[in-house]
């Protein structure tokens, strides 16, 4: 099985509103999220709710369930999917794990210190019960934003010989780039 990283540039000041949000915006969140991204709140069944009631719960700050935290980490990929933009991860699609540390060797190898399971195992930037399974989360806040776009633009691209991680590292550093260009924070979800 393979997996993929969907990273979002998204303003975390706003994400971190959940809870306080009413029902007019918990519908227009639900109404523009496309049926495959709403489709990650499948297990909202076994709760006996729908995509919208998870939404409700996550952004109006209703009960969530502690045994669904995958759900309402799927449902806070829904919100950055709204309210953020989803940057190309086309590199981070059909990997495994243990892609992240090929590729923070082979940064490595080359003089850069930079480990890209930190964008994935931070944690995500609100309370969320616990997540013992995917999607795996992390974020890096607009103030740290800059120092991962230094550390990135400072990769000689063309010193990484497999094509694939250079491909991977190109897509990170533009993911700091356009952080950096709307002024906004990175979280990324693993699944």
């Amino acid at each position: 099985m393979s997996y993929i990283v969907s990273p979002y540039a998204v303003d975390l000041d706003g994400i971190r509103l959940v809870g306080s949000y009413g029902q007019e915006f918990v519908d227009a969140v639900v109404r523009s999220s496309p049926q495959q991204v709403l489709d990650r709140l499948d297990e909202a069944e076994e709760l006996g709710l729908t995509p919208r009631d998870v939404m409700r719960q996550l952004l109006a700050g209703e009960p969530m369930d502690p045994e669904f935290g995958p759900t309402y980490g799927h449902a806070l990929e829904v919100l950055c999917h709204h309210a953020g933009t989803l940057l190309d991860n086309a590199h981070w699609a059909g990997m495994r794990f243990r892609y992240f540390s090929m590729v923070e060797q082979a940064l490595a190898d080359i003089g850069v210190d930079f480990d890209p399971t930190e964008l994935v195992l931070g944690g995500a930037p609100i309370e969320l019960p616990p997540i013992d399974d995917f999607p795996s989360i992390g974020f890096v806040e607009h103030h740290r934003i800059d120092a991962m776009a230094d550390t990135l633009n400072a990769v000689r691209l063309d010193r990484l010989t497999d094509d694939a991680i250079r491909g991977s590292v190109a897509e990170m550093r533009e993911w700091a780039r356009t952080c950096q260009a709307e002024g906004v924070g990175l979280v990324c979800f693993y699944y």
